[in-house]
């Protein structure tokens, strides 16, 4: 390299870094100003007259308690073989309000080795046999939670849990 090269790659190189120092100054220290948040002169602070207040909680509460959906799991069910009952303990809670339906993939293959039908509130599966036999080992796999209207059966959402389950003979 050059005398003159060597210059301008020191040139360009100290125009990086000072480029990059600044870049990170403004992300690190920049705060927002009275300027940079500009707030509707027309808006009112409070609630809205007429709104009452404990209504619109339990309007509020009513809108999470749809949402929300409880479940418990046994993370670590085993199995005796690949055909004997395991102890899944899946439940539906007495306090949930939606009927829960349950399914079981092995994460690896995406396979499902066990489903359930529909669970009321206030019911549980303590242990079951797989759908599908499962050589000895142990598998990671997830529970796939789908909730649904206790009335309706309409859709509501679906959540999971992640378990290890443990095969022994």
């Amino acid at each position: 390299m050059s005398g003159k090269s060597k210059k301008t790659a020191a040139v360009v190189g100290a125009l990086l870094l000072l480029l990059a120092a600044a870049a990170v100054y403004f992300c690190v220290f920049h705060k927002y100003t009275k300027d940079d948040l500009a707030y509707d002169d027309n808006a009112i602070t409070g609630i809205l007259p007429g709104i009452d207040i404990d209504e619109r909680r339990k309007e509020l509460q009513k809108i999470v308690d749809r949402n929300m959906i409880a479940f418990s799991v046994n993370t670590s069910p085993v199995f005796l073989n690949g055909t004997s009952k395991g102890n899944l303990l899946i439940e539906n809670p007495g306090n949930n309000g939606k009927l829960l339906k349950a399914s079981i993939t092995i994460d690896e293959t995406k396979e499902e080795v066990y489903s359930t039908k529909y669970l009321k509130p206030g019911t549980y599966i303590e242990s079951a046999k797989l759908d599908k036999v499962l050589k000895e080992g142990t598998y990671n796999a997830t529970v796939h939670i789908s909730a649904y209207d206790e009335y309706t059966a309409e859709y509501i959402g679906k959540t999971g849990a992640q378990i290890v389950i443990t095969v022994q003979n």
